[in-house]
């Protein structure tokens, strides 16, 4: 093969990837916002939250494992609530950071992670054991 060709398959190649990274993921972008560039939480701001680990004692640091259970729980309400490139870190060996660029309008949604889960009972009213039902007319 001479060097032009391979050249020109090279540039050929390098031509698709590039169209690979630049439409890949943004078919609901126009071409001015996949142009501008993504502003990460330093430079455009957003919110952050600093949740503290405690033990039931309270005196000492709760251990590594614990914290990172925490850490996976805590990332895991972050992703339901469908918070967009939020980074959910350890911070020492008691802090657990939440972060979020973008406008600090979703702070209350990302201090509401951190509070206790809530489990209520109700009392069963009716009862049945799924076999009967409608008959079609």
């Amino acid at each position: 093969m001479r060097p032009g060709r391979q050249l020109a398959v090279l540039g050929l190649l390098f031509a698709i990837l590039y169209g690979l990274v630049f439409f890949a993921g943004t078919s609901d972008m126009s071409l001015t916002e996949r142009l501008k560039p993504q502003l990460g939480l330093d430079l455009v701001g957003g919110s952050r939250v600093t949740l503290e680990a405690s033990t039931l004692e309270g005196n000492r640091a709760p251990s590594e494992e614990s914290l990172e259970e925490a850490r996976n729980i805590i990332q895991s309400r972050v992703d339901a609530q469908g918070v967009a490139e939020a980074e959910v870190v350890i911070e020492g060996n008691r802090n657990i950071v939440i972060s979020k660029p973008g406008d600090s309008t979703g702070s209350d949604a990302l201090r509401q992670i951190g509070t206790a889960a809530e489990l209520r009972f109700r009392k069963v009213l009716k009862m049945t054991d799924g076999s009967g039902g409608a008959q079609p007319a």
